[in-house]
C-alpha cells in the first residue's frame, strides 16, 4: 500500500495533485497491517470468512425463530383477550364489527373476537340507588342533612332563595319541600346499550324523576301534600304523590327508550317552608285532638244508645227521624204507620223494614222503663179495680144499714188518724177540765223534719235524673239526625 492520497496524480508536472509541487500535501502514513486481496489472487481468503458467515447466519436463524414464536404467542394472547367474564348482576351483549350478534348473555365466561373486531358490552342489571337531597329542599350544610327535621327548622332562614333553595309549587300556589329516594334498574339491556351513554345515564334518570315530582306536586294543595289526604273540597280523584311521580317519571324514560325501570320511589320529609313548620304542626295537632274528641263522642253515643235501647236504638232513631219528616211534610198516613212501627218495637213485637225482618230487640233502660210502666199500669188498674169492688160492697152495706157502715168507717178513719207519726195522744182523767199549753216534742219534731227532708231530697234526685235522661236522649237523637243528614 503506497502513501499516495486518493485523487492525486504524481505524474503531473506542476498540477495541484503533484506532491512534489505541493509539499504540504505530503502525509506520513503508518505501514499497512492487513493486505486485502481479491478472490482471484489464489491466496485462500474465502476459507477464512466461512466460519464467521455461518455463525452469523445461525444467529439470524435462531432470532427469526424466536420472533416467530413470540408473534404466535402474541396472536394467541390476542385471540384469548376476547374471553371475558360477565359478573353476577350483569348481562352481556356480543358485538362483531359493530353489529350485535347475541343479547342477554348470562353471567359467566363468554367469548367474542377481540377488539376492535368484536367486543362484549357489559350492562349492570342490579338496583341502583338515587337520592335527591337538595333539588326540592332548602340548602343546608352537609352535616345538618342527617338531623331531625325539627332541628333543621330551628336554623332555617326567613327568606327563600329560588336559585339555591329547592322547592315545589303546589296547586294553591304554595311552596313545599321534600326529599326523594329512588331505586332504578336496567331492565331492557338492548335499549339501554343502544340509546344511552353510561356517562349521562344517572343524570337522565334524575331529570325524569324531578319532572315527575314537579308535575305531580302541582296537582295537590299544600295541605294535601302535608297530610297526604284529600281536601274536603276536592271533587277530582286524589293523586298519590309517590305513585304519580313514579308513573310520570317512568313514562319519560319509556318514551326515550332507555330500557330503565324505576323500581322504587319514596317521598321523604314532606314539609311546608321550614319557618312555618311549627304552625302547620299546631293545626294538625288541633285536628288530631278534634278527631279524638269526635271518636270519644261517637263511642259515648254508641254506648249510651246501647244502654238506652240496645240493638233497637239505630232503628228507633231512624224511625223517629222519618216520623218527624212525615209530620213536617203533612204526610199523616205515613206518620201513623211509622208511629205504629215504633209502638211495635216498644211492645217487643217483630217488625219489618223495607220489606225485610229487622233486628230491633228493645233492651237496656228503655226496656226497664217499659217494664216498670207496664207494672205500674197493672198495679194502678188492680188498685182501681179493688177500690171499685170495695166501693160497690160499701154501697150495698150502706143501703142496707147506713149507721153501722158510718160507725165502722168513722172508727177506721179515727184509728188511721191516730196511727200517723204526726199525731200525739194525751190521756186525761174523766170529769175534769184541764187547760193545756202544748208544745211539740223536740225529738219527734226533729225526726219528722229529717223524714221530710230525706223524702224531698229523694224526690228532687229522681226528678233531676229523669230530666237528665230526657235531655241526654234528646241530645243523642239530635246528634244522630245530624250525622245521618
Amino acid at each position: 500500500m503506497s502513501d499516495q492520497l486518493p485523487g492525486t496524480n504524481p505524474a503531473g508536472p506542476s498540477g495541484p495533485g503533484n506532491l512534489a509541487a505541493n509539499p504540504a500535501m505530503v502525509v506520513r502514513r503508518r505501514p499497512a497491517s492487513i493486505t486485502l486481496r481479491g478472490a482471484d489472487d489464489g491466496s485462500g481468503g474465502q476459507s477464512l470468512m466461512d466460519p464467521a458467515n455461518q455463525s452469523l447466519a445461525d444467529a439470524l436463524k435462531i432470532t427469526y425463530r424466536l420472533l416467530q414464536i413470540a408473534m404466535l404467542g402474541l396472536f394467541i394472547m390476542f385471540l384469548f383477550s376476547g374471553l371475558q367474564s360477565v359478573q353476577t348482576g350483569e348481562r352481556g351483549i356480543r358485538v362483531l364489527a359493530g353489529a350485535v350478534q347475541e343479547e342477554d348473555l348470562a353471567p359467566g365466561f363468554q367469548f367474542s373476537l377481540p377488539r376492535p373486531i368484536g367486543e362484549i358490552v357489559k350492562i349492570k342489571t342490579g338496583a341502583e340507588p338515587l337520592r335527591l337531597e337538595e333539588q326540592f329542599f332548602p340548602k343546608i350544610p352537609p352535616e345538618m342533612r342527617s338531623k331531625p327535621i325539627n332541628e333543621i327548622a330551628m336554623t332555617a332562614r326567613d327568606r327563600l332563595d329560588p336559585v339555591s333553595d329547592g322547592h315545589l309549587i303546589t296547586a294553591d300556589l304554595g311552596i313545599f319541600h321534600a326529599r326523594v329516594a329512588a331505586q332504578w334498574q336496567r331492565k331492557d339491556i338492548s335499549k339501554n346499550a343502544r340509546n344511552l351513554n353510561p356517562e349521562f345515564e344517572e343524570s337522565i334518570v334524575r331529570a325524569a324523576i324531578m319532572r315527575g315530582v314537579v308535575h305531580s306536586a302541582s296537582k295537590l294543595t299544600t295541605d294535601e301534600l302535608y297530610r297526604n289526604q284529600p281536601d274536603p273540597a276536592r271533587t277530582t280523584p286524589f293523586p298519590d304523590l309517590t305513585s304519580e311521580s313514579r308513573r310520570m317519571a317512568q313514562q319519560i324514560l319509556d318514551a326515550n327508550s332507555t330500557g330503565i325501570e324505576i323500581i322504587n320511589l319514596t317521598i321523604e320529609d314532606r314539609n311546608p317552608p321550614l319557618r312555618l313548620l311549627s304552625a302547620f304542626g299546631s293545626v294538625l295537632q288541633s285536628q288530631a285532638d278534634a278527631n279524638k274528641e269526635i271518636a270519644v263522642a261517637q263511642s259515648e253515643r254508641a254506648e249510651s244508645l246501647a244502654k238506652a235501647a240496645g240493638s233497637a236504638a239505630p232503628v228507633l232513631l231512624d224511625l223517629i227521624d222519618r216520623y218527624d219528616v212525615a209530620l213536617s211534610t203533612g204526610t199523616q198516613p205515613e206518620a201513623e204507620a211509622i208511629l205504629a212501627t215504633i209502638d211495635d218495637i216498644i211492645e217487643g213485637k217483630p217488625i219489618t223494614v223495607a220489606g225485610a225482618p229487622a233486628d230491633a230487640m228493645l233492651t237496656g233502660q228503655a226496656s226497664s222503663l217499659m217494664s216498670d210502666a207496664k207494672q205500674y199500669r197493672s198495679s194502678v188498674v188492680s188498685r182501681a179495680q179493688a177500690d171499685a169492688r170495695t166501693f160497690q160492697a160499701k154501697q150495698v152495706a150502706f143501703k142496707a144499714n147506713p149507721g153501722v157502715l158510718m160507725a165502722g168507717e168513722w172508727s177506721e178513719a179515727f184509728t188511721t188518724f191516730l196511727s200517723r207519726d204526726t199525731v200525739q195522744m194525751f190521756m186525761l182523767p174523766p170529769g175534769r177540765s184541764v187547760d193545756l199549753w202544748l208544745n211539740r216534742d223536740p225529738d219527734l219534731a226533729r225526726q219528722q223534719e229529717t223524714i221530710r227532708t230525706q223524702a224531698k231530697a229523694r224526690a228532687d234526685e229522681l226528678n233531676r235524673m229523669k230530666a237528665l235522661d230526657e235531655a241526654k236522649f234528646k241530645k243523642v237523637g239530635n246528634t244522630t239526625t245530624t250525622i245521618t243528614q
